[in-house]
């Protein structure tokens, strides 16, 4: 039964462990790893590096929170990153993989001086945390995290390896097979997942194509929007409000899976909502709407309802409009 298992089998992510703290060039950041959820992955050893430097990747735990989260360990360093190295073992397909890869540390260095205005204290901030997430397949992400924007730095790919068990997942008294096979049967929604779309191969190479477009409020008169934060489904978000709302400009961009928005209407009233996207039903949006002209612009527009209870959402180009009808929306009101 096990074997049939294993054979059948053939998520991030947050480590809730502690803090690495790097300090170079007036930067300090935590390392994190993720992997999406329902793909459980476990590190075994990673480092972000210099020649002569080293910060480690967290590892030991069972990875499984989500794409482009973070877990943190407690660590201190000295760079900016010319490189990182990982080994990490995917649960889903029973495969290590390994990867030594070399990083872009003049970009690294630009995006911790150049940071962004945090829309909380109007104050200038940086990025406070560099994240490796391990997809099924090898595929290696690293973004870079602040509290208003991440952005990706690289996608790489991790080649299969194999190394002793017991150095892995040593003191346990089980085999590989049985490790895996309980790991996985301890988490019924994984394995049911699985059974229906597999490994997903490519999934998260999709996630990462961009498309230029811009979010648009189309609110009745009177009303100021405040915010709109960018969630993707890549891994990466960003906030626009004061000056980057107003211009509120064309960007290449990936598709967004959550949005927040705040806004006051006529009568000076706060209101909040937080949005999640239908995954099949916005990708299938992008592709009619960007089937015979990939570099046209596009909207993300966003209206009130009829009763004012709930907004609506459109993707719009010059010549062609969707609506997404299955969008979950939860619109609150705020303190005046």
């Amino acid at each position: 039964m096990i074997s049939t298992l294993l054979q059948f089998i053939a998520s991030a992510c947050t480590l809730p462990t502690k803090t690495v703290q790097a300090k170079t060039e007036g930067v300090s950041y935590a390392t994190g790893i993720c992997a999406p959820k329902l793909y459980p992955m476990r590190v075994h050893r990673g480092d972000f590096y210099t020649v002569d430097n080293w910060v480690p990747l967290a590892n030991g735990g069972v990875l499984e929170d989500g794409w482009g989260s973070n877990g943190m360990n407690m660590s201190e360093g000295n760079i900016i990153p010319t490189g990182f190295k990982i080994t990490y073992f995917s649960f889903m397909e029973n495969k290590f993989y390994k990867g030594d890869f070399a990083l872009p540390a003049d970009r690294i260095r630009s995006l911790f001086k150049e940071g962004f205005i945090e829309y909380r204290t109007k104050r200038h901030f940086t990025y406070n945390a560099m994240i490796v997430g391990m997809a099924p397949g090898g595929v290696l992400v690293v973004w870079m995290k602040g509290v208003d924007k991440q952005v990706e730095i690289g996608r790489f790919q991790a080649t299969e390896t194999d190394m002793a068990w017991e150095s892995f997942i040593p003191k346990t008294g089980l085999t590989r097979e049985e490790y895996v096979f309980n790991l996985i049967e301890r988490r019924p929604i994984v394995l049911a997942h699985f059974k229906k779309n597999g490994l997903m191969l490519g999934l998260w190479d999709s996630y990462r194509i961009k498309y230029n477009w811009r979010p648009k409020f189309e609110f009745p008169e009177g009303c100021n929007e405040e915010l709109i934060r960018l969630r993707m489904f890549n891994g990466e978000y960003e906030l626009l409000w004061g000056d980057a709302l107003v211009k509120n400009l064309f960007e290449m961009r990936p598709i967004s899976n959550r949005c927040n928005m705040l806004w006051t209407d006529e009568t000076n009233q706060g209101f909040g909502a937080e949005v999640t996207f239908d995954e099949a039903e916005i990708f299938e949006a992008y592709r009619l709407i960007y089937r015979d002209d990939k570099e046209q612009n596009a909207e993300l527009v966003i209206k009130y309802n009829d009763t004012r209870t709930s907004l609506e959402f459109y993707l719009r180009s010059k010549s062609e409009e969707i609506e997404l009808e299955k969008c979950k929306v939860k619109m609150y009101k705020r303190s005046k």
